[in-house]
């Protein structure tokens, strides 16, 4: 009898720790592949855009050329990450003029760093529990540091973009706490549901 329960009691510890390691958001690991592709992908399938890969500098003039090509654009499905925090921010102006966009990032789906502010110019926004959102280290440290004068600068011009989204600018400053923890501690972690809609950041539920 002890044996059995100490074997189903192994059984239940490697199905918990397979569990966890299967939490996209516990681990900041998407499932679905492409996310990182060096080739940012803008393809239209039906009323849906999807977005995939890392963010470039010629977004938002591709972005401007595909809305008028396809104006009956209603959904936008973001898979993409990249460091251009400009152009994405640039091109989240271009997709808020243009119209009322529905914003997801679905089960498995990456949306970090640069993908998570264009994600956040969707009028309705929402992020499935089984994604990867996170706003990551918005500023770019020049060979290894970063200049308080250019964090402050960074830091406007997105608080500034949060504002004009409708996004709490709380997001920013979790943000910023959140990496000296994890600098820290050299931990990461990903927002988690209650953060999303904590900061305005997912409107809409799931």
């Amino acid at each position: 009898m002890n044996s059995a329960r100490a074997f189903a009691a192994c059984l239940i510890g490697a199905l918990l720790a397979g569990a966890a390691q299967a939490d996209p958001v516990a681990s900041c690991r998407p499932t679905l592949p492409g996310w990182d592709s060096a080739t940012l992908r803008i393809e239209v399938q039906g009323d849906t855009l999807l977005v995939q890969g890392r963010i470039e500098g010629d977004l938002p003039a591709r972005l401007k050329a595909v809305l008028a090509a396809h104006p009956d654009v209603a959904t936008i499905r973001f898979n993409a990450s990249g460091d251009d925090r400009a152009s994405a921010m640039a091109a989240g102006l271009v997709l808020r003029a243009a119209g009322n966009f529905e914003a997801h990032v679905p089960a498995g789906a990456n949306c970090t760093d640069a993908c998570a502010l264009l994600f956040l110019s969707g009028r309705i926004r929402s992020v499935d529990p089984a994604a990867v959102f996170d706003l990551g280290q918005f500023y770019e440290p020049a060979q290894g540091s970063a200049k308080s004068a250019d964090i402050a600068r960074q830091s406007l011009e997105v608080s500034n973009y949060l504002i004009r989204m409708g996004v709490s600018r709380r997001l920013l400053t979790g943000t910023l706490d959140r990496d000296a923890a994890s600098a820290a501690s050299g931990a990461s972690r990903c927002l988690t549901p209650e953060e999303l809609h904590g900061y305005n950041v997912a409107n809409w539920n799931e």
